[in-house]
């Protein structure tokens, strides 16, 4: 339901160019803006594990031993700070190939001898046009990133980070885990890694519901999150202290679960201790049942794509049996051509299924029963997400409503009008915050209505029911824009990069020292310094205050210009 309560608190609190501490947000330079929430994740310990001092070889019994590299520059070829240690393409699973396709994974097979850890493995399969590094099915590794001449004896605090890219996209190349831990003031470690996307990872429809074969990407997660405590201490890092994060899809991911705390006990423990979302929920936009009827339509056209239409009225087994033996071509392009035709409308195919494993139930409702687990927790969004992808040909207040009634079926008619009273029609007020939008007469409006639906409320949302707990939160807007043109505002992943504190120049951020000396020092001292990101006590850096319902809405300008 899109009800007043859902939408008014974000619409009315809508863009001031300077950072702005809600409930509970942080702030720096007069670029960051609104607040939201956060989530922390929470860690397990773990013993046992043995490592090789004093070179880059690392032990882990029962699995194998590996020789890493040393890394000295940014994934952008801009050189680091401060050289880091590296474990690249390290399998934390086994691989879903051959009749493995479309099947949860175990634990990585046991080798003798020493593997070279100095390369990155293989993406997962997706839409070619959405990356550029060589791709195939065995793709479960995962990257250590950890300071080098740092004692290993010395456990460090570990950032573990799931990327985003709509569960369709994405790779562990899209975050710069060395660059996080080079820039870091405190002694971390970072750890990347891929997981199954798109039709491979996310395909939902009752035939993989009654197999057992839904969610597999957000199982593979879990998988290495259950890696990262038995293994994590021989690089040096401290199971107990594990942090999970993610941006976009990524925080969706972290935020699935962070509230996957169903009939487990309140001191239950986690494979995380903290949480950082960035863009993103559990909450955030709705993750249907398999039965949902798109769903049944673009499984249909996915057999016929794949070469499986011949068997579509069959037996469960048939259809499994024809899917992984189907060419991977096949299975690649049929994902791409079902993504591309369903981005304009939002109507994404390949998505978590409500119902299937690590999302048996809503997360709303998680949050509402406070199934969640008891962490410290940060929640961030930038003010025009939606900016990012929104549709740039509706004209009539018709259109605006034809769009978000198609987005999300169950609106009533009095939705709809509540929907027209938040979002005033540019096209016949001109009081509407929405007139003279560029590329068409609704642009504006519709962007900032999904902004509201997909990231605003979601993340208020988690910030108060974890707030309401006792649980420290907090919560960011950040206002600082990274080379859009000034008609898209600040849209999705404009923050991104900031986050590792990407130089500046070709490929790097529009302000650097926003990332250096504020997002990224936020980030790295909650990661590193027990889910309190002002405990490091940083000169220049205001205080960030966690959310609470009754705190105002609040600058904090440590003096920056604006660059927003």
């Amino acid at each position: 339901m899109f009800s007043p309560d859902d939408v008014a608190p974000a619409y009315h609190e809508r863009i001031v160019p300077s950072i702005h501490s809600y409930p509970g947000a942080m702030g720096h330079s007069n670029m960051v803006q609104r607040v939201i929430s956060a989530l922390a994740v929470v860690a397990t310990s773990l013993s046992g594990v043995t490592a090789t001092y004093g070179t880059s070889a690392v032990t882990l019994p029962g699995y194998g031993s590996f020789v890493g590299t040393t890394v000295s520059q940014t994934l952008t070829k801009k050189p680091l700070p401060a050289p880091v240690d590296a474990w690249l393409g390290i399998d934390y699973a086994s691989q879903p190939t051959g009749t493995a396709r479309f099947a949860p994974v175990g634990p990585p097979e046991p080798f003798s001898g020493m593997k070279n850890a100095s390369r990155y493995g293989f993406s997962c399969y997706q839409d070619p046009l959405d990356i550029t590094y060589d791709m195939d099915e065995a793709c479960l590794s995962m990257n250590v990133f950890r300071p080098k001449n740092v004692e290993r004896g010395k456990k460090l605090p570990v950032l573990v980070w799931i990327h985003g890219g709509g569960f369709v996209a994405g790779s562990s190349r899209s975050f710069d885990g060395a660059s996080f831990v080079a820039n870091s003031r405190e002694h971390l470690i970072a750890v990347t890694f891929n997981y199954r996307v798109n039709s491979l990872g996310f395909l939902p429809h009752p035939v993989f519901e009654r197999l057992g074969l839904l969610n597999l990407g957000l199982r593979d997660q879990e998988i290495l999150l259950k890696f990262i405590q038995q293994y994590i201490s021989a690089f040096g890092g401290d199971p107990t202290r594990v942090t999970i994060g993610g941006r976009s899809a990524g925080a969706h991911s972290a935020g699935i679960h962070l509230f996957h705390n169903y009939e487990k006990s309140e001191g239950s423990a986690p494979l995380f201790s903290q949480a950082l979302l960035q863009s993103g929920s559990v909450t955030a936009r709705s993750f249907p049942a398999s039965s949902y009827p798109l769903y049944q339509e673009q499984f249909s056209r996915y057999l016929g794509l794949t070469g499986c239409s011949d068997v579509a009225n069959s037996t469960d087994t048939n259809i499994i049996s024809c899917l992984r033996a189907a060419p991977i071509d096949k299975v690649q392009n049929a994902s791409a051509i079902l993504w591309r035709d369903s981005e304009y409308p939002i109507t994404w195919p390949f998505q978590p299924t409500r119902g299937g494993p690590l999302l048996e139930q809503s997360g709303s409702l998680s949050g509402q029963n406070k199934q969640f687990y008891r962490i410290p927790t940060i929640t961030t969004n930038v003010p025009d997400e939606a900016k990012y992808y929104s549709s740039g040909d509706l004209v009539t207040n018709a259109d605006f409503l034809a769009f978000m009634k198609n987005l999300i079926p169950g609106l009533t008619s009095d939705d709809l009008s509540d929907l027209e009273t938040l979002y005033p029609d540019p096209s016949s007020d001109i009081n509407s915050p929405y007139v003279h939008s560029p590329n068409s007469t609704q642009y504006n409006r519709i962007s900032a209505a999904l902004t509201d639906y997909m990231y605003v409320c979601p993340g208020q949302e988690t910030a108060m029911r974890m707030s309401s707990a006792g649980v420290p939160i907090y919560k960011l807007v950040f206002a600082v824009n990274n080379t859009f043109p000034a008609w898209k505002g600040i849209p999705h992943t404009a923050d991104t990069k900031y986050t590792w504190a990407e130089p500046g120049g070709a490929g790097g951020v529009q302000y650097p020292d926003i990332g250096k000396e504020l997002l990224h020092v936020y980030f790295s001292d909650f990661v590193a310094l027990g889910g309190d990101p002002n405990k490091g006590n940083r000169t220049g850096i205001p205080v960030w205050p966690s959310f609470s319902t009754t705190l105002q809405h609040s600058p904090l300008d440590p003096g920056h210009a604006d660059k927003g």
